[in-house]
């Protein structure tokens, strides 16, 4: 205990030395009474930040740390993003802790840390002084579970300053999506709506295991709610432009939270909602009527979404966008138990229609297969199936199982082999097995999409990125596993300037291994953090390491692959004291530069 005292002491008249400092020198000449019991003071009484801030400076000097607190609270009140008064703050929180600490008073001590990293989480000895007032309680600090226990308990309680602290540290222990969406969650609970968005941002570019979808589709549904929110009061303040692009970013976010997970309505429910006030802001816009007509379709209505369709026929005839937008629309609508036996009726003419002008469209007989088994005639479901199938077993995965789910058979090589009506002696002449035919029909379907990216790659040399971006956005809402599509749309939004939703892209095709997105990614991460490293370097030159390890923290949530950020953090956090901090990020480094 004696000498978890002189290291508090220690660490706590170094950190003083730095943080304590008075915003302009002391106006008073005479001596002021204040704090009672005959304590003199030389600063005025307070009047305005500054002074209240320099109040407090004087009282903690004294000792008289509940008063300084008080003081600090009132300056950083008045003026919240004065950062000299949030270190302030802080370490006098720190201090008191400290004296509550060697009173044995460990529950109030906690309490004192709790409220110094809620202000300053960059805080090193309060970080550190808190999990040995912990460990003094009997809680395990160092163990990750408990922490999170500690959190997910504050949190449903609404404590919302110790749950924010307990996630933070989690986060620092864990890193991964999880953690990020709960601290992103609670920042947003308390308030801190920009921090949370920011945390949040930061969880759906890390990994998630397959277990954990429901919650990434949620994250990327809150962050929908949160665009939507600033587009709307972007539009109320009259700012159309932003409230625009803030309402098609919000339709994003929606779309890919349902692309995780189809049964998310709060996310379908956004997505109508941003869809209508966007098509109410500019009526004549083709993509806005897309836009709302796929929203309907994701909520089962369908009535609503033929008519946008409709609307964007009128609208855009030859769009590209629209003809792969009503396959999608014919095949959710015959799969769907919600669509009326008239709207179904009238759907199966139109995709008849279509099969006269293309009979050997694979995908055209799957959807009309599909709605001839919902309407009950199987005959002529199996029928169609069977000719989709001979043209390409996998234009649609659930193909080979409707074939099989109205009593037909599917060869182990993916081919449809019908049995024979009657035994024959005579022998059929012999044709490509079916492994063969999978093989070639594989190999076809790829020549074909390796020629449309072919046209993509040129549009995007000519400079056409708004229409390449339409017609990828609909690939891969149509197939959210196509890597290199997903590689191609980062590139468009790179060449735009938007590096956050490049960032986004790249890193979508990196998680199915796309062969170039791991170092575009990489590429683009560095490029967005260069900003956070020049004030971290600004602030090594001063030795402000506590501005250091915050700038090198910003950069480690935009990209958190780069090693160099975490090798630089780590130094930083060993200048602030904070040796078993330094070492998890040191570890970090070596673990992903041995990964390379």
């Amino acid at each position: 205990m004696d000498q978890f005292r002189i290291t508090i002491s220690c660490l706590v008249a170094a950190f003083l030395a730095e943080s304590l400092t008075f915003v302009s020198p002391a106006e008073a000449a005479r001596r002021r009474s204040g704090g009672g019991g005959g304590v003199y003071l030389q600063t005025p009484n307070p009047q305005t930040p500054d002074e209240h801030n320099n109040r407090g400076v004087e009282l903690g000097n004294k000792g008289l740390w509940q008063d300084a607190i008080r003081e600090h609270e009132l300056a950083l009140g008045a003026e919240p993003d004065n950062q000299t008064f949030r270190t302030n703050l802080s370490a006098a929180q720190l201090r008191f802790g400290d004296m509550l600490f060697n009173k044995k008073d460990f529950y109030n001590a906690i309490k004192q840390y709790r409220g110094s990293l809620y202000v300053d989480p960059n805080n090193g000895p309060a970080d550190q002084h808190l999990d040995e007032a912990l460990r003094q309680t009997k809680i395990n600090a160092d163990d990750p579970q408990t922490r999170e226990r500690l959190a997910e308990t504050a949190g449903n309680s609404g404590d919302y300053e110790t749950a924010i602290v307990e996630w933070r540290k989690y986060v620092r222990m864990i890193d991964n999506g999880y953690a990020h969406y709960s601290l992103g969650q609670v920042l947003s609970k308390a308030g801190k709506v920009v921090e949370g968005y920011k945390e949040l941002r930061t969880a759906v570019g890390r990994p998630w295991p397959a277990e954990q979808k429901n919650i990434l589709s949620d994250c990327h549904r809150i962050l929908g709610d949160v665009l939507k929110e600033h587009a709307f009061r972007g539009k109320e303040s009259g700012e159309g432009t932003v409230g625009m692009k803030r309402l098609v970013n919000a339709g994003i976010e929606y779309r890919r939270a349902v692309t995780i997970n189809p049964g998310n309505t709060s996310a379908i429910s956004g997505l109508i909602e941003v869809s209508r006030e966007a098509v109410a802001i500019k009526p004549s816009s083709f993509d806005n009527h897309l836009m709302l007509a796929g929203a309907y379709q994701l909520g089962g209505d369908f009535d609503h979404a033929k008519q946008e369709y409709e609307t964007c026929y009128r609208l855009g005839p030859n769009n590209p966008a629209l003809a792969a937008a009503r396959k999608s629309f014919h095949t959710a609508l015959v799969s769907s138990p919600l669509a009326s036996q008239a709207l179904l009726a009238s759907t199966m003419q139109s995709i008849q229609a279509q099969l006269m002008r293309n009979p050997n469209d694979p995908e055209m007989l799957y959807i009309y297969g599909r709605g001839k088994e919902t309407q009950g005639d199987t005959r002529t479901a199996l029928a169609a199936y069977n000719k989709a199938a001979s043209l390409n077993i996998h234009v649609h995965p659930d193909l080979a199982k409707g074939i099989k789910r109205l009593g037909g058979f599917v060869a182990d090589g993916g081919g449809v082999a019908p049995v024979p009506e009657k035994e024959t002696t005579a022998k059929a002449p012999k044709g490509p097995t079916p492994e063969e035919i999978k093989k070639q029909q594989a190999k076809e379907e790829e020549q074909k999409k390796q020629q449309v990216y072919v046209g993509l790659e040129e549009k995007i040399r000519a400079g056409k990125l708004d229409e390449v971006q339409k017609e990828l956005t609909a690939i891969v809402d149509s197939n959210p596993g196509d890597a290199k599509a997903w590689r191609l749309l980062g590139n468009t939004y790179e060449k735009k300037g938007d590096l956050d939703q490049a960032a986004v892209s790249y890193r979508q095709a990196a998680m199915m291994k796309d062969p170039e997105a791991e170092s575009m990614l990489r590429q683009i991460n560095t490029s967005r953090v260069q900003p956070m490293l020049k004030d971290a370097d600004k602030a090594v030159a001063e030795k402000n390491w506590v501005q250091a390890a915050a700038s090198l923290r910003e950069a480690i949530s935009i990209a958190p692959n780069l090693s160099l950020v975490h090798k630089r953090l780590a130094e930083a956090l060993r200048q602030l004291g904070d040796t078993k901090e330094a070492d998890r990020e040191l570890k970090k480094a070596q673990d992903l530069e041995s990964s390379k």
